[in-house]
Parts: C-alpha cells; sequence; structure tokens
C-alpha cells in the first residue's frame, strides 16, 4: 500500500518568497506521512492566490486575538 501525506506544515525557519517575475509566491512547507516521515516541498501561490491567502490569514489573527482576550 502507498504512504499517504496525512498533512501539511510550515517549515520552521524558512521564508516565504515573492517572484515578481513570475508573479508566484511560494511557501516552504513540510508533508507529514503516515508512516512517520517527512517530506520537504513548497506550495505554489498565484499573485490572487497570495491575496486571498493574508485575507483568511488576517481573519484568523482577529478571531485568535478576539478568542485571547486581545483586540483586533
Amino acid at each position: 500500500m502507498p504512504v499517504r501525506a496525512t498533512h501539511a506544515t510550515l517549515s520552521a525557519g524558512r521564508d516565504a518568497v515573492y517572484d515578481a517575475r513570475a508573479r508566484q509566491g511560494s511557501l516552504p512547507i513540510e508533508f507529514h506521512l503516515d508512516d512517520g516521515s517527512t517530506l520537504d516541498g513548497a506550495l505554489i501561490l498565484t499573485s490572487a492566490e497570495v491575496e486571498w491567502l493574508h485575507q483568511q490569514i488576517s481573519r484568523l489573527v482577529d478571531v485568535h486575538e478576539r478568542a485571547i482576550g486581545g483586540t483586533p
């Protein structure tokens, strides 16, 4: 039976990169496999996806700050 990815996480200590010429962003990620191993990878985003992800993360930060009693 083939090994399958269970989830992916952001790679610690590695920065996202934006290629203006290609109009793409890249986030380093680590795939976690069901056998316990991991693989390095990258999430490639178009400029529209980068903007959409920014909106989503901003929304999560607002919810998080409200949950811990901070101000959005």
